[in-house]
């Protein structure tokens, strides 16, 4: 290709807004092009690049910073195809696709994890970190659960909250974000989750409380918990046991953090008796060390990929500890188990119209 005195044209499809550079023998780069197109159209965020290569003719190639344009040219599919670009405030579509694409490239299969849908409960230390794991996967629809507000010590250490999101809903602030990212729909709940700390003890607002948190769970594929106390995951683990959804536990500490993957009435539950150092009611999430919780958040997410795609997993319970070693392990149900047993509260639920749940609930407040 000769050099000299090429005449580009870049067009955003979505505007018909054009421009034609030349070249004049420069090693520009796709950012060289960025900055020009930006000062042109005073866009607010960066374009994002694509245009169509000869050994790829039927798919859009998107375009790197560090790209030269030469090469980008003497890859394209013929002289009369342009590069395209467009405004990422304008198309949230193409921002997914751009997320996404190494990951498709990795071997996940985007087209089933996009489709399920995620809840997650509790959105602080390690919940946010889950909350923007999940959104960077690709996966489309995310319900987040809190009823707490973004305090001047959350900014620090939970990466969805900065100074400007103080004192406002965490819930609202996890929506807000999320769904800046692009592709992502997300549901957010504010609602006190009935525990034996509570507050609130009114039993008619308890139930409704549980009502809401139900319809929630029966709308989601896999429910996460990141919660402090036991007997609000204990609420939510009830729900998902019903409604025969999966249920992964996580938590981190003092003593590192765990992730406990509960299938129904396959797995034994939180409360089997099995996970002693669980059954605390107050958990110490927040004086967890830096790197537990992004390890945690991490692997979870592995976890729950391979449970969406369907993938052999040879534990249930797995352990990181704090001279950085990983223990799995395989645990099995607990027998006359007073929550995921034969007759425990989750197999009387709808039977009884939550009775059992209440009276745990209340005779251990």
């Amino acid at each position: 290709m000769n050099k000299k005195n090429i005449t580009v044209l870049f067009q955003n499809p979505d505007t018909l807004d054009s421009i034609e550079i030349k070249i004049e023998n420069k090693n520009y780069y796709i950012r060289d092009i960025a900055e020009q197109i930006i000062d042109k159209f005073n866009l607010k965020s960066p374009p994002i690049f694509f245009t169509i290569f000869k050994d790829k003719p039927t798919e859009n190639q998107y375009l790197e910073e560090n790209d030269k344009l030469i090469d980008v040219l003497e890859k394209r599919l013929d002289e009369k195809i342009p590069i395209w670009w467009r405004s990422s405030d304008l198309n949230e579509d193409i921002m997914y696709n751009l997320r996404v694409n190494r990951f498709i490239k990795s071997g996940y299969k985007i087209d089933i994890i996009k489709n399920k849908n995620i809840m997650i409960v509790g959105i602080g230390l390690l919940g946010s970190e889950l909350a923007l794991h999940c959104a960077t996967i690709g996966i489309k629809n995310i319900t987040v659960i809190d009823y707490g507000s973004v305090d001047w010590y959350n900014i620090y250490r939970q990466p969805l909250y900065t100074k400007n999101d103080v004192f406002k809903r965490k819930v609202d602030v996890a929506k807000n974000k999320l769904e800046s990212i692009g592709g992502i729909n997300v549901n957010s709940i504010y609602i006190e989750i009935p525990n034996f700390n509570s507050l609130n003890i009114e039993k008619d607002v308890v139930l409704k409380n549980i009502n809401i948190l139900e319809k929630a769970v029966e709308k989601n594929d896999i429910i996460i918990t990141s919660l402090d106390t036991f007997s609000a995951r204990m609420i939510i683990q009830i729900l998902a046991l019903v409604h025969n959804k999966i249920l992964i536990n996580t938590a981190a500490g003092l003593i590192g953090g765990i992730i406990q993957i509960i299938r129904p009435f396959q797995d034994p539950c939180i409360g089997c008796g099995t996970f002693y150092d669980r059954n605390q009611e107050t958990g110490a999430c927040t004086l967890a060390s830096f790197g537990t919780p992004k390890i945690i958040a991490g692997l979870c997410i592995d976890v729950l990929l391979d449970l969406i795609e369907n993938r052999k997993i040879e534990f249930n319970y797995l352990k990181f500890l704090p001279n950085y070693t990983i223990e799995t392990k395989t645990f099995f149900k607990a027998d006359n188990c007073q929550f995921c047993g034969e007759n425990g509260i989750a197999s009387v639920y709808n039977k009884n119209y939550k009775k059992e749940l209440l009276n745990w609930l209340f005779n251990n407040h």
